[in-house]
């Protein structure tokens, strides 16, 4: 396991204590002994963040049961610590929908308490869900209304006390208090009958203000994004340009080395191409006077593709047998590609990872490369490399058609309710004389390419990239699509619980069931039994491995990393 410990570990600007050494107790006592072994911690530290964890398990539970249209249940994320906070972006998601960005001061007995921590998890996992801060700030308002005075009074001591990045922010909802709590909530505060002033709805938060207040909300709203906006400045500071000196490096390096890469900008112009080395004054003038620290960065993502690229095709017997890329393929992402040229484009003006003014964030650089094997991965899977094996065709039609019995017995037996808002979702799903089984079952597997690809990428991802790589792309779906849809995301989610194979996670189960609100969604609501979602598993488990990567094809064993 030390590997896996050092994946852990291996960014100095945080640390990640992973769902599989989380539960509602907090971290496993394993874990704490790595944290406390490496010197990153101290006890006092850890006795903090399993009592704050304890406490956002508990609280997230009971504002689920009171609240359930606002708020839900408690559930384990990847906990990213970070201990250089002026080297990561601020309100970031590290794991792509899966992971809550926390600062180490947050657990520092000397900065914090249990009352501001708790609500870290709270505020952290709201802007993974909606993705925007002040937003998750609003529908977050509603939890100091539960609290009692003695809570409320340790919050706001923690607030006084913290040296988080939007400190500031915090220290406005600390001094806003008195008036907060006077707010209503159509579940949490009910008002009473007759209240003395108008009541204003907040949209998508349940909050019931008081007319008279709203000037003051207004007045912390705009705390809030000023906050935001110089916690966003601040970091983009301090990584301005200072000399330069690296941006002729890496024109250099580019020249010399042709690495197996298109350099691109929108739209979709490329910047520079590996089979014309010496044009390098577009890429020269998009760096401009990039700082060292980014130039390096973005180097040391060229090179990353390249090693891949170069591995992937020194791996196939006949590599000019790849098909072209489809012309409906999405050109974005980390890298991609081209739909004009058989090659991986890095697009370095790319305005959501902003290339040009920030380094690499946490963990990017592993997914880069995962994602650029999953590129050539579909290439290969289009190319017919990673097959049904010939000796499982019948089992997987064998397999295909359990699938969508046993989906069949779900839909029939779901309860009324679920059945009625979904009757008009699946009745489009499913084509003429289909039943709904085999319309979910195709939605289960209409994706297995994905599969394909990844089954193949093992072979050349190191273990930082793979666990990078799975990690991103198996989360909660429950808001990935509306509530009409409940049966399609049932199929989605348990053909991807397959892509946990390719994990050294030891428990990939308890890894699900604790981080998606699967359980929440199916199992306690009756819509599906134990038995049935172990079935389905097992069945779409036993349809992936019907596929094979055709050995005949590549030079070593389906890959040479």
């Amino acid at each position: 396991m030390k590997d896996l410990y050092d994946y852990y570990l291996s960014d100095k600007r945080m640390f990640l204590i992973p769902i599989e050494h989380l539960s509602a107790n907090g971290m496993s006592a394993t874990f704490q002994d790595l944290l406390l072994e490496r010197s990153l911690v101290s006890e006092g530290w850890i006795e903090l963040f399993n009592e704050a964890f304890r406490h956002y398990d508990q609280r997230a539970s009971d504002l689920a049961a009171q609240a359930p249209r606002h708020w839900f249940p408690s559930r384990l994320q990847h906990a990213c610590i970070v201990t250089e906070p002026a080297r990561v972006r601020p309100y970031s998601q590290p794991f792509n929908k899966c992971s809550w960005l926390l600062y180490e001061t947050d657990f520092d007995p000397a900065t914090s308490n249990r009352e501001f921590a708790a609500f870290q998890f709270f505020q952290a996992e709201r802007l993974g869900l909606v993705r925007e801060v002040i937003s998750a700030s609003l529908r977050n308002l509603s939890y100091y209304l539960i609290c009692t005075d003695e809570e409320i009074e340790r919050f706001c001591e923690g607030c006084r006390r913290s040296n988080r990045p939007d400190a500031v922010a915090y220290r406005a909802v600390a001094e806003a208090m008195p008036w907060i709590r006077r707010l209503y909530h159509e579940s949490l505060k009910k008002p009473v009958l007759a209240t003395i002033e108008p009541l204003i709805k907040i949209p998508q938060t349940g909050l019931l203000i008081p007319r008279s207040l709203q000037a003051n909300l207004d007045e912390l709203i705009g705390t809030w994004t000023k906050t935001a906006q110089d916690a966003m400045a601040e970091f983009q500071t301090a990584h301005q340009p200072r000399k330069g000196l690296h941006t002729e490096k890496l024109c250099g390096w580019l020249e010399a080395t042709q690495p197996c890469v298109l350099i691109t900008g929108p739209p979709e112009r490329v910047l520079w191409d590996p089979d014309k080395p010496r044009e390098i004054e577009a890429v020269r003038s998009a760096l401009g006077d990039t700082a060292d620290e980014i130039a390096k960065s973005i180097e040391a993502d060229l090179q990353v593709i390249d090693e891949r690229s170069r591995g992937f095709f020194m791996s196939l017997r006949r590599p000019e047998d790849l098909p072209m890329p489809h012309t409906e393929m999405e050109e974005s992402g980390l890298s991609y590609l081209h739909v004009g040229r058989r090659m991986i484009a890095y697009n370095l003006l790319d305005k959501v990872t902003d290339r040009l003014n920030l380094p690499s964030p946490p963990y990017e650089r592993d997914m880069l490369a995962a994602r650029t094997i999953h590129e050539w991965g579909h290439q290969a899977v289009d190319a017919g490399l990673v097959p049904i094996a010939t000796s499982r065709q019948a089992d997987h039609e064998q397999y295909y058609e359990q699938l969508a019995d046993l989906l069949d017995e779900i839909y029939r037996n779901a309860p009324a309710g679920a059945r009625s808002i979904t009757a008009a979702s699946m009745a489009r799903l499913a084509d003429r004389d289909e039943s709904p089984g085999h319309a979910l079952a195709r939605v289960a597997t209409n994706r297995v390419c994905d599969f394909q690809a990844n089954l193949l990428s093992q072979n050349y991802l190191t273990l930082a990239e793979r666990e990078t790589y799975i990690r991103n792309n198996v989360y909660a779906l429950i808001l990935e699509s509306a509530g009409t849809e409940l049966f399609q995301r049932l199929a989605r989610h348990v053909y991807e619980y397959q892509y946990l194979r390719f994990s050294r996670i030891d428990d990939p189960l308890a890894y699900f069931l604790g981080s998606t609100w699967f359980g929440e969604q199916y199992l306690k609501t009756g819509i599906l039994t134990d038995t049935q979602f172990k079935n389905l598993l097992s069945v779409v488990g036993k349809l992936c491995d019907c596929y094979e990567v055709d050995q005949s094809k590549f030079v070593t064993a389906g890959g040479s990393i």
